[in-house]
């Protein structure tokens, strides 16, 4: 069953990342890791962050590009051209680049199963659940899990995100064929949360600096009150992070997201 594992973690089919052990949720944390890249979409083209660690200050912006892709024909969202460049002049050959799935481009939800199934049940379930609300076989999509740490009883929550994995694919070929690494991939909203979690002086301060300012604090009793799966909240901070996830810094947001994994997992 090569589609019953996931690429959420790392570029490759679902078989190569089975035999690896690679997991969405697994800590893919570096703290020896000195520079790393995500990328969101924005509008119709792509906002790219660089990040880097120094022991003084923290995390902070090392680089902030707007990628341009063609807007239609057989080229559309390809980000390979713009990305090359940067491959060629400031980034090192094969530099590991994370990047976000929109909301449009993944499924997501929760299934209550019985608890003394074993992981490889919950991935068959999770696997046709993917498959059928994507309209896809088995084999063509990607997809994760995680059991809800707080589950007692008799029924353990299972929390799921999928994709096509032809998507996954294609990004993986953009990136290579830019001179860079697909390394991880991972729904906007969560790499959002993850920013909004660190950044110094939280949502608030996104209004009063400018994305060249970012700082990013590394300590593991950095606030962590937003929600981690989208919710359609009218108050709260749910509503704060989609606003912000709207706002024109909503893009550099979830890129800087995608680059804190090297340090925060």
């Amino acid at each position: 069953m090569a589609g019953r594992c996931t690429a959420w973690c790392r570029d490759g089919t679902a078989r190569h990342l089975m035999q690896a052990g690679f997991r969405f949720w697994q800590r893919l944390k570096n703290r020896a890791a000195r520079q790393a890249w995500g990328m969101a979409s924005d509008g119709d083209g792509w906002a790219l962050v660089g990040l880097t660690l120094e022991r003084a200050v923290g995390v902070r912006v090392l680089a902030m590009e707007r990628i341009e892709t063609a807007a239609s024909g057989p080229s559309a969202g390809n980000f390979s051209e713009g990305l090359r460049p940067l491959a060629a002049q400031s980034v090192r050959a094969g530099q590991r680049l994370n990047v976000a799935l929109d909301a449009n481009d993944t499924v997501a939800g929760m299934l209550e199963l019985p608890a003394h199934l074993r992981p490889q049940d919950w991935a068959a379930e999770v696997q046709t659940e993917v498959s059928q609300l994507l309209g896809l076989g088995p084999d063509e999509v990607s997809f994760d899990f995680q059991r809800d740490p707080l589950t007692e009883g008799l029924l353990s929550r299972v929390h799921w995100v999928g994709c096509d994995l032809g998507l996954i694919q294609k990004l993986q070929a953009h990136a290579r064929a830019a001179g860079w690494q697909l390394h991880s991939v991972e729904p906007a909203w969560h790499a959002a949360h993850r920013a909004a979690c660190h950044l110094r002086g939280g949502l608030s301060s996104l209004l009063t600096q400018s994305p060249q300012d970012w700082q990013f604090d590394l300590s593991p009793n950095a606030p962590d009150t937003l929600p981690l799966l989208p919710v359609q909240q009218e108050f709260g901070p749910g509503l704060a992070l989609r606003q912000a996830m709207h706002s024109s810094a909503g893009p550099r947001l979830v890129a800087s997201g995608l680059a804190l994994k090297a340090w925060l997992g």
